[in-house]
């Protein structure tokens, strides 16, 4: 065999072993975090009891790479270290005093795990996320999914619509026929070929659905779904997270949920099959998570025959809500007999 030969065949078996040598194989130096899923970034307003202390918190549990805020004329953007090596910031706030509030409040904000939370217009945010409890200084946090048939731009994770159908709220402690309060102790996870609701049972018996009580003629509402699934409640431990699939049929209702507990336990359907997910949509899946120093206190949304929105409400979590939490309407399922709907937020 020729030299020149002899050289290139030796040199193929040295790239070889090198290539099947965990020891020789070179490693890259850290550099940004990967893309990974998680929780999309959130904005919430914190409410003071004057507006001459109001803030807004921008935050992700994945590191915030960027904040972009416009507000008139005046534009700032803030950047972030995402890599591995770096000190990751994961919570900023903003005194909301230092903007006008004649003029629209833009917030564009990056995740380091590649996911974009976007506000047109944060005033009108803040009034929609938060529901501050009568005589106190408690504000609830709301964020939901809403079906992307129904958004104007599937691009945008924060595009508030208007969607049609009855407006819900319920809560995880919750009085019942006694007026006692009374803890959930199980979720029925009520999953068809769509997200049909869900329905809560409390330890005193009594039970209330996440959907219409009642049906146009006046009767009582029945959820299908072949693929329920019932989420038992153990005392002290919290759910810990919500996975929505936003694809259902028509686009324009909810396709599956599944719910997680702190002990780990999941159960639930998200239903990501050709039949309901059939329109390309990359963020499809919404996950939603409390935020940092905050817990899962109850559910909201909007139903029809269907479920066209799906969210959680999400309080202190070191605190118990005041005894006044139990009696505001907005945070209770209400719908009179014969009438279809009612529109409360």
């Amino acid at each position: 065999m020729p030299k020149s030969i002899t050289k290139f065949c030796n040199m193929r078996i040295s790239t070889i072993r090198q290539r099947n040598s965990g020891s020789l194989r070179r490693k890259s130096k850290p550099s940004a975090v990967p893309m990974r899923p998680g929780a999309a970034p959130s904005i919430t307003p914190n409410f003071s009891e004057t507006s001459e202390h109001d803030t807004m918190t921008v935050d992700c549990k994945a590191g915030l790479a960027q904040v972009n805020i416009t507000n008139g004329r005046i534009s700032r953007t803030m950047s972030y270290d995402c890599s591995l090596s770096g000190q990751r910031t994961d919570s900023v706030i903003f005194d909301l005093t230092e903007f006008d509030q004649t003029m629209p409040l833009h917030v564009d904000v990056l995740g380091c795990n590649g996911r974009t939370t976007r506000s047109h217009n944060a005033w009108k945010t803040k009034c929609r996320e938060g529901v501050r409890i009568d005589n106190s200084n408690i504000i609830l946090r709301k964020q939901s999914a809403i079906g992307v048939g129904a958004l104007s731009s599937v691009d945008d994770e924060d595009v508030y619509v208007e969607v049609e159908g009855h407006q819900w709220a319920v809560l995880l402690n919750e009085k019942g026929p006694n007026g006692k309060l009374s803890r959930a102790k199980t979720i029925d996870l009520r999953v068809g070929c769509v997200l049909d609701g869900a329905v809560v049972y409390y330890e005193d018996g009594h039970k209330t659905p996440c959907g219409l009580r009642y049906t146009g003629t006046g009767s009582t509402h029945y959820f299908g779904g072949h693929q329920s699934q019932k989420l038992h409640l153990p005392k002290d431990v919290d759910i810990v997270k919500v996975e929505v699939n936003r694809s259902g049929y028509g686009c324009k209702v909810l396709s599956g949920i599944v719910m997680t507990l702190s002990d780990g336990t999941k159960m639930g359907a998200l239903n990501d099959s050709e039949f309901t997910g059939s329109i390309s949509v990359s963020n499809k899946l919404q996950i939603l998570e409390p935020g940092m120093g905050e817990k899962i206190v109850g559910f909201y949304g909007t139903s029809s025959h269907y479920t066209e929105e799906f969210g959680i409400i999400t309080g202190p979590k070191d605190q118990d809500l005041p005894p006044q939490t139990y009696d505001m309407p907005q945070l209770q399922n209400i719908q009179e007999r014969g009438s279809f709907a009612r529109r409360v937020r």
